[in-house]
């Protein structure tokens, strides 16, 4: 029996299934990476929903990339980006925060950014590849397990941060609780994922399945974290559409509108594209939601 990943309930509902099969020619064709040993020999992936918190969440957990898959990702330029949008947030959010602590560092560009920002930070992270790198820079990058983290900083930290991170892992209830254990009381505790409402939920983005992601999480999900753990959620904010993504929201609107609505093509053609193009890359961008969600949480 299959139950929520969050609240261990069986109060869930099947949405999807995906072949396995379909999965790792897609993955080969788009990225030249065969994850069919990422996938554990299963033949189907399926999509469930929380009904409770509505959290999105893929199964069985088996199939969560491992480390090898990561090491190949990096090797993309686009992979582990240096300046994050919820960078810039996050570092304001913290300005008061003595002790702060980022989960899954890559290759520590938050954490060098903090360091320059005068903050004591340290951050860990899994992908021995990207620790390597980190640590050459002589960043204070460590490879810890959240587990452990815990007895290192038990009620210690004034923040911890993690970006792009909570949508990869299978067992978010401890994540979480690990996460909020290491805080002092007040601490903040913030999370920028992807945003399963933005335009992602018009396409099939491998990269937001598996073996890559595992959790789908909305503004309704994250808020719900209030009723499970003790913290209270202090601010929400929407990506604004990044340049680099306009492709790929335009792609997006396009197919969802086109297959539900035959008029569409009217609106969305050859010769109306490259316009809404030039215009979103003039600035109109700016004023529409694009991939992520920044939440920061209290702890009482």
């Amino acid at each position: 029996m299959v139950f929520s990943p969050i609240t261990g309930s069986n109060n869930i509902t099947l949405l999807r299934t995906i072949k396995a099969e379909q999965l790792i020619t897609s993955w080969q064709d788009s990225f030249e990476i065969d994850i069919t040993k990422e996938l554990n020999n299963q033949q189907n992936i399926y999509l469930y929903q929380c009904n409770e918190t509505k959290l999105k969440f893929f199964a069985p957990s088996e199939i969560v990339g491992s480390g090898k898959l990561y090491e190949k990702l990096q090797n993309f330029n686009w992979y582990y980006m240096p300046s994050k949008w919820e960078h810039k947030i996050a570092l304001q959010d913290l300005s008061r925060c003595e002790n702060v602590l980022e989960i899954g560092s890559a290759f520590g560009d938050f954490v060098t950014s903090a360091i320059n920002a005068g903050f004591n930070i340290k951050g860990i992270e899994l992908n021995e590849a990207a620790i390597d790198i980190a640590q050459k820079k002589n960043l204070p990058v460590e490879r810890l397990d959240l587990e452990e983290a815990v007895k290192l900083y038990r009620e210690s930290l004034d923040g911890v941060c993690s970006f792009q991170v909570l949508e990869h892992v299978t067992n978010p209830k401890d994540f979480i609780t690990w996460s909020i254990q290491m805080l002092k009381p007040g601490g903040k505790l913030i999370y920028c994922v992807p945003n399963s409402e933005s335009f992602l939920k018009y396409q099939d983005n491998l990269l937001d399945m598996p073996p890559h992601h595992m959790l789908q999480w909305s503004k309704k999900s994250l808020i719900a974290l209030e009723k499970l753990f003790p913290i209270k959620v202090e601010k929400i904010i929407y990506e604004p559409l990044a340049e680099y993504h306009i492709f790929s929201y335009l792609n997006a609107y396009n197919n969802y509108f086109r297959s539900v609505f035959p008029l569409t093509k009217l609106i969305f053609n050859r010769y109306s594209l490259p316009l809404y193009e030039k215009c979103l890359r003039l600035g109109l961008r700016r004023l529409l939601i694009g991939q992520s969600i920044y939440i920061q949480f209290r702890k009482i």
